[in-house]
């Protein structure tokens, strides 16, 4: 014997309910996310954090500190780190303790790129460029395997903040 639904509007004032209680209220997230540019010969850590708001489905306000390193050639290659912001739907990116004014944002890109030791591979940086803003987004956002052309996704991971 199947046990009765609830039937009328009860049911759907329990049903909206239970729907507005889940959309309600900010979450905050971190996401870690490893991609690789196999011909620019170059790895990218991205480490963002940020608040989705209440019945939004990605954060239009975050940070991230992004880590690039050369993959190829001697391990005493150097690193090269940019910070990137999401500010009001609009992505801004600065190199962390060069020029503190974070602006534009490929050209900044370029620029730790190529002081990473990465070779210039345009398609790939403009791809690094998408994963930064997809993380700076949220979950929702972050660039998963299936989902690039020219990175490869090494690991993403997410977590409340």
């Amino acid at each position: 014997m199947r046990a009765a639904r609830p039937r009328g509007p009860r049911a759907l004032a329990l049903a909206a309910g239970a729907l507005l209680g889940a959309c309600r209220g900010d979450r905050s997230f971190r996401t870690t996310a490893i991609y690789e540019a196999p011909r620019a010969g170059c790895s990218a850590g991205i480490e963002a954090h940020g608040v989705v708001r209440g019945g939004a489905d990605v954060s239009d306000q975050s940070s991230a500190a992004v880590a690039l390193h050369a993959t190829a050639g001697s391990a005493a290659r150097p690193s090269a780190s940019l910070v990137a912001y999401l500010e009001d739907g609009r992505v801004r990116m600065g190199s962390a303790g060069v020029d503190g004014a974070p602006g534009g944002g490929l050209e900044r890109l370029s620029g730790v790129w190529s002081r990473a030791g990465c070779a210039a591979v345009p398609d790939e940086m403009e791809e690094l460029r998408s994963a930064i803003e997809g993380a700076l987004l949220g979950p929702k956002g972050t660039l998963m395997s299936g989902q690039t052309r020219f990175l490869k996704v090494v690991s993403t991971t997410f977590g409340a903040q």
